[in-house]
């Protein structure tokens, strides 16, 4: 039902976009379509079209833009980093892996080449039809397939759950803040997310759960607080239905698993490491080398390969000063996010994806509280095109040519 939907709310005529410009549009949709398809492939998509943005700008037919006030702590962020793999207890492990670092170019490739809300929107569907895709695929899983319990769960599309119920997650409160704010596409948003969030609720992953929650709550309350009532109505109503697997699942908030108690241990090892390594970490992708070193013996693992959460594993892999820039690189986010939701009253297209960019910074970093999702190449692409809507949105960033 969701996919047929889909098909229909997709607006007719959209490419070439009036205004846009129509082959990095193309690409964009493309790079994004395939970020919850492989990431592989997605990232040979973008990696092309950040070769053909910089050949334009050498050339002068294209213009770098700012983000602004998000510039020096981007800045600082991939320069501690950088500083951190230098000083690593292995540089040449950690220098490899900071290739990732090249995604932060995605944000200025989005303001220096999307003008208009209409192809923001349209990227947004685009997102939701293929969550709807990978959602079902999960659900085929779940029902016919070896998955669905703990050990087992189900990925769609993706290699690990984990990445799985994060881009599902991120969607979900893109698809959310447009069924809330926006009006259009009504039924195609109504059905992608009951099965968007089934998928997610059966996914068992409870970083997740807490993140769509919290961020759906956010949007809630901004759009009408009296759409909270609802909450207690609706944790009712998924209690009677909830399958047992879930159900077991939930009950761990109360009476922590294995999995939650190791996570204790693992803030426990990150502290040290930073106790150990205040200003450049360990180095990056260092910490499940280091880990069985800072861990308890009595730890229920004394392996892992990151901390399972976001604050700790950058304080822990690249220093004290580099997790300062990246909080304030999110509160710099967040202000622009909320600037553009409230300057948007009278725009009800606008109002929806500043709402979405606000939900999913929002959903990221609760969500980041219990995960390392900041390093899932595949969520952080989500998160960064995310990022770049506010300055997209009101054409806020300025221009300066290369």
């Amino acid at each position: 039902m969701a996919i047929f939907a889909s098909t229909r709310a997709l607006p007719r005529g959209w490419f070439p976009p009036e205004g846009e410009d129509a082959p990095f549009v193309y690409g964009i949709a493309f790079w994004l379509a395939l970020i919850q398809v492989s990431i592989a492939a997605s990232q040979i998509v973008l990696g092309a079209l950040v070769a053909v943005w910089l050949v334009r700008v050498l050339k002068g037919t294209l213009t770098v833009s700012s983000l602004e006030a998000a510039d020096r702590p981007l800045a600082l962020y991939v320069a501690l980093s950088v500083l951190a793999a230098l000083f690593s207890i292995d540089p040449e492990f950690s220098l490899q892996a900071s290739k990732k670092l090249l995604l932060l170019i995605v944000p200025y490739l989005l303001v220096s080449t999307v003008r208009r809300k209409a192809t923001l929107e349209t990227l947004v569907l685009i997102l939701v039809l293929m969550a709807d895709l990978g959602a079902l695929l999960g659900l085929w899983q779940y029902q016919f397939g070896e998955f669905g319990d703990l050990n087992h769960r189900i990925r769609g599309f993706m290699s690990h759950y984990m990445t799985y119920s994060g881009l599902l997650m991120g969607v979900s409160v893109l698809a959310f803040a447009q069924l809330l704010y926006r009006g259009r596409y009504r039924g195609f948003l109504v059905a992608s997310l009951i099965v968007i969030n089934l998928a997610l609720l059966l996914s068992l992953t409870r970083s997740a759960w807490i993140g769509a929650i919290a961020a759906a709550l956010v949007l809630a309350f901004l759009r009408d607080k009296r759409l909270l009532l609802l909450v207690p109505v609706l944790a009712v109503a998924f209690a009677l239905v909830l399958p047992r697997d879930v159900e077991r699942r939930l009950g761990s908030f109360l009476r922590p698993d294995t999995s939650g108690l190791d996570r204790v241990y693992m803030l426990e090892a990150g502290m040290s490491m930073v106790a150990h390594h205040p200003w450049l970490g360990v180095g990056p992708n260092m910490v499940g080398e280091v880990y069985p070193i800072y861990v308890a013996r009595d730890a229920p693992h004394r392996n892992n390969p990151h901390l399972h959460n976001n604050l700790m594993q950058i304080a822990a892999e690249r220093g004290l000063p580099c997790v300062a820039a990246w909080v304030w690189l999110l509160g710099v986010i967040l202000v622009a996010a909320s600037r553009s939701f409230r300057r948007t009253v009278e725009d009800p297209q606008g109002r929806a994806l500043a709402a979405g960019a606000l939900g999913v910074v929002v959903s990221g970093f609760v969500a980041g509280m219990f995960e390392y999702n900041f390093g899932d190449s595949e969520f952080q692409m989500l998160f960064l095109f995310s990022m770049a809507i506010p300055w997209i949105l009101h054409g806020r960033s300025t221009t300066t040519s290369s």
